[in-house]
């Protein structure tokens, strides 16, 4: 694959974008409890932002990690859509849009930084390979857990055919969740470059749906969101004092 590169302020442009819509949304929720203007693009155009900050910020060889962890996201997703054992039953609304195979495309995005976010954050540690996959792939489990609430109820972004117990989310969605990150994290390679922006744009994603959650009285999901940021910032200090850009156990 190709490298895909951008001019430094093509990439200063995106991410004063990304976080300009970060800052409007988050205060917006925060305040009023609902998207800024009521535009039905600008949950898009946020994912999208993001991927692209993420994408064009890392090296060459983890851009390719990273395209083959998104393909592989949303392939399980079109197999959830239209089969429904992976993550139980369920089906996008038109909020995200456009579609392929019935599931948004910028859900490519969304499974890119989260995957970029957690090998940053983990990779940065001497692990085992057992460990960093068990805990890379409980991490994405994790953060679904503050995310899937809002995007599947106050954020509309998708329905479930058979709700479930936590905040109507089917139990079988996390379990499926672990899984394809497992299988993610098993199959891109192991060795990866630093990029700094991939590690601050995953936080920012957790840290905004934990204060839409907030905002909504998601107490759950909330905890969860305050819980995962603290550990954020607890996993880089240890990282710094160590002093590994990255994993030398994996």
């Amino acid at each position: 694959m190709a490298a895909i590169s951008a001019t430094p302020l093509v990439v200063k442009i995106l991410l004063g974008a990304y976080v300009v819509m970060w800052l409007g949304g988050v205060g917006h929720y925060a305040i009023v409890g609902k998207p800024p203007l009521d535009a039905p693009w600008a949950a898009t155009l946020f994912l999208a932002l993001a991927g692209l900050v993420v994408l064009l910020t890392t090296a060459r060889a983890q851009q390719r990690t990273l395209v083959i962890a998104a393909l592989i996201g949303f392939a399980a997703e079109i197999i959830g859509v239209r089969y429904g054992f992976l993550f139980s039953p369920y089906s996008y609304t038109k909020v995200l849009i456009p579609h392929l195979f019935d599931v948004p495309l910028v859900m490519l995005s969304a499974w890119m930084v989260l995957v970029a976010y957690t090998l940053q954050l983990w990779g940065r540690l001497s692990l085992s390979r057992p460990l960093f996959l068990l805990i890379c792939s409980g991490w994405m489990t994790a953060i679904d857990l503050v995310i899937d609430p809002l995007a599947a109820n106050q954020l509309g972004y998708w329905r479930w055919v058979e709700p479930g117990v936590y905040y109507g989310i089917p139990f079988h969605n996390f379990v499926g969740w672990f899984v394809v990150s497992l299988a993610i994290f098993i199959i891109i390679p192991a060795r990866r470059e630093s990029s700094p922006l991939a590690l601050q744009v995953g936080l920012s994603i957790v840290i905004f749906f934990t204060v839409i959650a907030l905002s909504f009285k998601v107490w759950i999901a909330a905890a969860v969101g305050i819980i995962l940021v603290l550990t954020d910032l607890l996993a880089r200090r240890k990282a710094g004092r160590m002093n590994l850009p990255t994993a030398a156990g994996v």
